[in-house]
């Protein structure tokens, strides 16, 4: 079933009708040719799940919704963002694995330092995109970039854990009753010795995943599918 945003479906009633935004019209009318009497998801990025039924004039009529409650224990991905193409494909896997906030950090080795125009307009759409697909009803928390420093003081004050994807060895984890997790990662030179020993002095813990370097993104998607089975299952 094909999903659409509806910013507004927390306060629309089941029964009622209404009318999406011209984009999301734009891609159920136009490109895929809905016609009356057809079902469609609608989600509000905010935990609200619904489904309609497409009327004529290019309305919509809510007929269920549901609240999904916010997760009990979420991961917050502070990250160096890596070069577009590879940007884009990790902010979608970023959802799909069930991030629940986004910080992107400017390190000493950053090849890219988004605006934050792009992180409010293209970043934004691309996670909804996301969200629509995976059928994560909650759109990621995303902070402006910001220094490295400021990131790792954000994630002390914020998160109850935090951990760093290394090449030192790891160790066994224990995140602990901790309901927010923090997991650092960083540019395609890796983050400074600075960088590394002030995180580990703020009491992070080192990830280690397989023998080899990784890129930015192939490191960020593989522990964060580590860090959700030990906090839904460890």
């Amino acid at each position: 079933m094909h999903a659409f945003r509806f910013d507004d479906l927390a306060s629309t009633e089941p029964g009622s009708s209404f009318a999406l935004d011209s984009r999301e019209e734009t891609h159920l009318f136009r490109i895929l040719r809905a016609r009356p009497g057809e079902t469609v998801a609608v989600l509000d990025g905010h935990g609200t799940l619904g489904t309609a039924v497409v009327e004529p004039d290019r309305r919509l009529r809510l007929e269920s919704r549901r609240t999904v409650p916010p997760p009990a224990r979420r991961l917050h991905l502070f990250f160096a963002p890596p070069k577009k193409q590879k940007l884009d494909a990790l902010l979608k896997q970023a959802v799909e694995l069930g991030v629940y906030g986004l910080v992107p950090v400017l390190c000493e080795r950053s090849v890219v330092q988004p605006d934050e125009n792009s992180v409010a307009g293209r970043w934004m759409d691309l996670l909804f995109e996301a969200c629509k697909q995976s059928g994560n009803p909650f759109l990621p928390e995303v902070a402006n970039p910001m220094p490295f420093a400021a990131a790792l003081a954000r994630a002390r004050e914020t998160c109850g854990a935090l951990v760093v994807g290394s090449n030192r060895t790891g160790v066994a984890i224990d995140l602990g009753a901790a309901s927010d997790v923090a997991f650092f990662v960083g540019p395609e030179g890796g983050f400074t010795d600075a960088e590394t020993e002030a995180m580990f002095a703020a009491g992070a813990v080192p990830l280690r995943i397989g023998d080899w370097t990784l890129r930015v993104e192939t490191a960020a998607v593989a522990g964060l599918g580590v860090l959700n089975v030990l906090m839904n299952h460890g």
